[in-house]
């Protein structure tokens, strides 16, 4: 995919994330301007794993529901090479699954990062009551980003073989 693709696909993981660490930028040293845009670096790391890594990632918080899903489909079908025999209809859902599951891995580890990192960035501002504060959005920002997006995930990979099923059905 081209850069501005997967710059508009990567979704609010790496939205909160670059907030994030431009507020934590902010609130840590306010006066140079150019460290504001040392922001975007954590998420452009995290486009970057996301994107060279996918496969590893979804096997890693979906392995399971996707294999079931693809030895599913090759039951159906009868062949290796599902992809290139089907419809496609059936290939823009799979494109589709790959383009929600990069946004998904993007949201699982900018949501990590944050997790672990506020309750340090909250020491560091505020001691122990910062240390507090950190702990609460870094337990946010797992249940919202990280353990949201793996239950999210696992659907979509459990999802994968409907339109395999509909169509192989109906024949």
């Amino acid at each position: 995919m081209q850069i501005a693709t997967k710059i508009w696909d990567s979704g609010w993981g790496a939205v909160f994330l670059t907030v994030y660490t431009g507020v934590a930028i902010q609130l840590v040293r306010p006066e140079p301007l150019y460290l504001k845009t040392l922001a975007v670096l954590p998420t452009i790391l995290v486009m970057f794993l996301a994107d060279r890594q996918n496969n590893r990632l979804v096997d890693f918080f979906a392995g399971g529901e996707l294999r079931r899903s693809t030895d599913q489909i090759q039951e159906i079908t009868g062949h290796d090479d599902f992809y290139e025999s089907a419809s496609e209809e059936l290939q823009n859902r799979v494109d589709d699954f790959d383009r929600r599951a990069y946004q998904k891995n993007i949201s699982i580890l900018a949501g990590l990062i944050i997790a672990l990192t506020t309750p340090f960035v909250g020491l560091y501002l505020r001691g122990t009551l910062g240390l507090g504060i950190g702990l609460v959005v870094g337990l946010l920002a797992a249940q919202l980003l990280t353990r949201r997006s793996i239950r999210e995930l696992n659907r979509l990979a459990q999802n994968i073989s409907e339109p395999y099923t509909a169509k192989y059905e109906n024949q």
